[in-house]
């Protein structure tokens, strides 16, 4: 009896537990739909007025910088923000860039402050972008002040723009140059006992080494290092510039760095400032007083920097959504339409970070049917994808063109493959000299398991009507199939070749000599004519006014309008849900079984292959270009 008793007793606190763990996630689910539903449907254009002198803008980017606005907070997000703890956000450049040109002529707004302790970082077109606007601020004598307790690479760059750059004593300035480094997964593959059947074109196409190599090719390490030494002379222009410094200061060689840095006895702080990368060490209450010097003493709303001030997302709520145009108060005749792709090109509707091909091509026949569109400036920032989605955009283009309708790219950080396909034939194509493009080349990739079964004792046999319905992912591809992959990508190659030679009015044969998979940076890319000017989304909205008055023989003022996918109501709140349901499992696995950052890194890019859909199984994709650190 005693032992049954035992028995039950246990049994009951198993119960128990089960029915805490149950009411806990049932608790967390309607958190989840809590804070998502509020974030969906909170209104973020409602606008805040905002009286009198403001003293500072402060640019606090606690995050990253990207095209697009973050479109929900996240439950995670949330939750550490009730915590009080820092919440990296994903900002938009172009409202940040907005921001600073309001500011400009705001005489409620005497300067601005770069409070970059939490900023992440950006590529460096976006770097120079918003570095333009402050150089803009700057010349209507208004003070850029930046400040951080300590500079990475990226932050420090944009800092380099400011009047004066603010270190704490004890801080330092992580200046170590940029490299491009990838996996490489050929011997795990084998060790696995899987085969990568890879179909590719072009000496140069290195999106598919890692599946077939232990290391990078000499093509391919000759042509990333051609680039990359390219935007590293950019970033030390712009910062020897900026500072008025010499290039060899910005980073010198390392030996000279290691005699130069032993000479002050390992003091990188003392360093930073002998070599005039900093205006003022300072501690953050003597940081405070210099600020309150120059822009007074706080008010009650911005106590928290104990300086006059207003933080860029209150001075932002308090302006007209760029987004709307001039749509925002009348419904204007001239309409210049802006559509993002930004991310990695997928088939159907985009999803979390990526881009579909579906949803873009919407987004530009709405464009085509909206009377008062008179031009589009498509903005690229991708690298690349399917091949079919690619192609779906592309012919939507050609859809605008036929009706009349000037269509402009302004690239990115980076328009390769996929995302030079849909720019190529555009009316004119405008890059940042930094932009990574090009990659002109396409692959495919089937990889077969039947050797890793054999390994457990499994394998697989059928009959078939024809060798080419013999696909499986658990047996071996005949040679009919491989054949028939090869002879498609070779023909998606020439179709390539075809939509550049058009769109940019080269021979093939000209294509072909800066094709075959090579990146090039945008001021070389501008050198083969694969894009016409440099410059940033500015020149690329002027050009497009340009050629729209061109198109229609007339002297027009225009509203840049955004059009932007934004999924509604109930849909929107699934999306928003199934999006953070996925990141909920995938955060608390790895922290369940804590998995190294190196394992998390091959998870990641691993995690490309999930994303690709094509319908044909082609795709125009750079993998190395989104590398760079």
């Amino acid at each position: 009896m005693q032992l049954i008793f035992r028995f039950l007793k246990q049994c009951w606190k198993a119960l128990n537990v089960v029915r805490r763990v149950v009411m806990n996630v049932v608790f967390l689910l309607f958190v989840l739909v809590f804070i998502t539903f509020v974030s969906l449907f909170h209104s973020p254009t409602k606008q805040t007025e905002l009286v009198g002198e403001q003293g500072a803008l402060v640019l606090n980017l606690d995050g990253y910088l990207a095209d697009n606005r973050e479109q929900t907070m996240t439950w995670q997000k949330a939750l550490n923000t009730l915590d009080s703890n820092q919440v990296a956000r994903q900002i938009s450049t172009f409202d940040v860039v907005y921001a600073i040109e309001n500011a400009k002529n705001d005489d409620r707004i005497k300067g601005i402050v770069l409070d970059l302790n939490y900023f992440e970082g950006a590529d460096l077109p976006a770097l120079e972008y918003v570095g333009h606007a402050l150089n803009d601020f700057k010349a209507q004598h208004k003070p850029v002040i930046a400040m951080a307790d300590n500079y990475t690479q990226g932050q420090y760059f944009l800092a380099s723009f400011a009047d004066d750059i603010y270190l704490n004593t004890v801080g330092t300035v992580d200046i170590h140059g940029l490299s491009a480094e990838n996996l490489y997964f050929k011997s795990m593959l084998e060790k696995l006992a899987v085969t990568p059947h890879v179909f590719r074109v072009g000496t140069y196409k290195s999106a598919v080494e890692p599946f077939l190599r232990d290391d990078m090719s000499p093509e391919a390490k000759a042509n990333a290092q051609r680039w990359l030494g390219g935007m590293w002379q950019n970033f030390r222009d712009v910062v020897a510039k900026n500072r008025q410094i010499p290039i060899k200061d910005v980073l010198p060689d390392s030996q000279e760095y290691l005699v130069q840095l032993k000479a002050l006895q390992g003091d990188s702080t003392a360093y930073v400032k002998q070599r005039h990368l900093v205006t003022l060490l300072a501690s953050r209450p003597e940081t405070q007083q210099k600020l309150t010097a120059v822009f007074g003493s706080s008010t009650q709303h911005d106590e928290s920097y104990g300086f006059k001030n207003v933080d860029f997302d209150t001075y932002l709520s308090a302006l007209p959504d760029r987004q709307q145009g001039d749509s925002a108060f009348s419904e204007p005749t001239h309409k210049i339409a802006v559509v993002n792709v930004e991310g990695t090109i997928i088939d159907g509707e985009s999803y979390e970070n990526e881009v579909g091909g579906d949803s873009v091509a919407y987004l530009l026949r709405q464009a085509a049917q909206d009377e008062a569109v008179k031009a589009v400036v498509l903005r690229v920032n991708s690298p690349g994808g399917s091949a079919f989605a690619s192609e779906i955009i592309r012919q939507e283009i050609d859809h605008l063109q036929a009706l009349g309708k000037p269509v402009v790219t302004s690239m990115g950080s980076m328009a390769a493959s996929g995302g030079y396909w849909i720019s190529s034939t555009t009316d004119y194509i405008v890059a940042d000299r930094n932009t990574i493009t090009g990659s002109i080349g396409i692959f495919a990739m089937f990889p077969t398991f039947e050797n890793s079964l054999k390994k457990i004792g499994v394998t697989a046999d059928g009959v078939s009507t024809s060798k080419l319905s013999e696909i499986s992912s658990v047996s071996p591809l005949s040679e009919e199939l491989k054949q028939v992959f090869q002879l498609e990508i070779e023909n998606g190659y020439d179709r390539f070749l075809d939509v550049v030679s058009r769109g940019r009015q080269l021979s093939k044969t000209d294509v072909d000599k800066v094709a075959q998979g090579q990146v090039w940076l945008g001021q070389d890319a501008l050198q083969y004519k694969l894009v016409d000017e440099l410059g940033d989304f500015e020149t690329a909205v002027k050009k497009t006014e340009e050629l729209a008055n061109q198109k229609n023989n007339e002297q027009a003022e225009y509203s840049v309008e955004w059009f932007d996918e934004q999924p509604q109501g109930f849909k929107a709140l699934l999306q928003a849900l199934q999006t953070e349901a996925k990141s909920f499992v995938n955060r608390s696995v790895s922290e369940m079984i804590g998995l190294p950052k190196p394992v998390e890194q091959v998870r990641s890019q691993l995690g490309v292959l999930s994303k690709f859909n094509d319908p044909k199984g082609q795709y125009l994709y750079c993998l190395n270009c989104a590398m760079v650190k």
